[in-house]
């Protein structure tokens, strides 16, 4: 364990690294000839190309590094899962033996069930405080996605959203987990009458979805494949396909933002949302994940041949240039 917090904390570390490029500045002679400024001229439109390129590179390869810490933490904490749902099926088969042997009366094998039991739950309870300094160094990971400027933003949006409806509770942004997805938000998530309301272009658009807001009917309208839910504020009624389907809560407004039931959304559009009672962590997985990585991969990999390609443009015309 101490192994895997060690790489994972040098994988974060390496996501929030920012650097600084360093601009060259070509100098300048008032006393010198045009055939001299010429080259300067030129010089310095290769110095501010080059910049721009480093400049772009480091935006992305923040990112790669950032996306690389956050999947090494989901890969750690989908093993302990699948560690734990494994020794409870063990535990149930054993503890239905248990009742077997007691029904028969078999002394020497209720002990040997029991002992063997006992085992179970000492690894499940390890696998369990596991869970927990994983989930807390998700966490960790998801905020640092965030700057200082935006978590101050953040913070200032919560007190006046506190302030604004004593009925809800600002949810960490931290606490929403979207696996394989990069959603920032702009506006926290809250919590009414226990249920979780988030923004919905937030989360919809990450997962490709469509959203229209009718500002007369006050009705927000959610489109994904053949999937529509429709919306009104303040209405515990939905529609979805034509159907009407009765909410726990409302869709509400807060700060110049639309809030829809997380769950609600999230299980209609055919994903999967779990919830941590331990850690608070709500965790969404969407089905399609494995297609859309395998277009994502794809989409970079034109980038960079397109990237290629401008460069060898780019030289070519300071060749002629010459």
């Amino acid at each position: 364990m101490k192994r895997f917090k060690s790489v994972v904390s040098i994988a974060v570390a390496s996501a929030l690294v920012i650097t600084t490029p360093i601009l060259g500045l070509a100098g300048s002679d008032n006393g010198n000839s045009n055939k001299v400024k010429e080259p300067i001229k030129q010089e310095k439109i290769k110095e501010d190309k080059e910049l721009k390129n480093k400049e772009e590179n480091q935006g992305k390869g923040q990112d790669k590094s950032w996306k690389e810490a956050k999947e090494l933490v989901q890969t750690k904490k989908d093993e302990l899962e699948l560690q734990k749902d494994e020794l409870e099926a063990q535990k149930d088969e054993l503890e239905k033996q248990l009742e077997e042997a007691e029904a028969s009366e078999n002394k020497e094998l209720i002990e040997q069930l029991k002992v063997q039991i006992g085992e179970l739950e000492g690894q499940r309870l390890e696998i369990k405080t596991e869970m927990k300094n994983t989930i807390a160094l998700m966490k960790e990971v998801i905020k640092n996605r965030y700057s200082v400027e935006e978590l101050e933003e953040l913070r200032k949006v919560s007190e006046e959203l506190e302030e604004l409806d004593e009925d809800i509770d600002v949810l960490p942004l931290e606490n929403i987990n979207i696996k394989n997805k990069d959603i920032k938000f702009d506006t926290p998530p809250v919590i009414k009458e226990g249920r979780t309301l988030i923004p919905v272009r937030a989360i919809t658009q990450g997962f490709g979805a469509e959203v229209e807001w009718n500002q007369e009917e006050k009705k927000v309208t959610i489109t994904k494949g053949d999937v529509e839910i429709v919306l009104q504020l303040d209405s515990n009624i939905a529609i979805v396909n034509g159907e009407e389907v009765e909410l726990d809560v409302p869709s509400s407004a807060y700060s110049n933002r639309t809030y829809v039931p997380l769950r609600f959304i999230i299980e209609n559009l055919g994903l999967e949302v779990d919830y941590d009672e331990d850690t608070g962590l709500i965790e969404v997985d969407d089905e399609d994940e494995d297609v859309e990585d395998e277009e994502e991969v794809d989409d970079e990999d034109d980038e960079e041949e397109v990237a290629e390609e401008d460069e060898e443009n780019t030289e070519d015309d300071e060749v002629t240039e010459e």
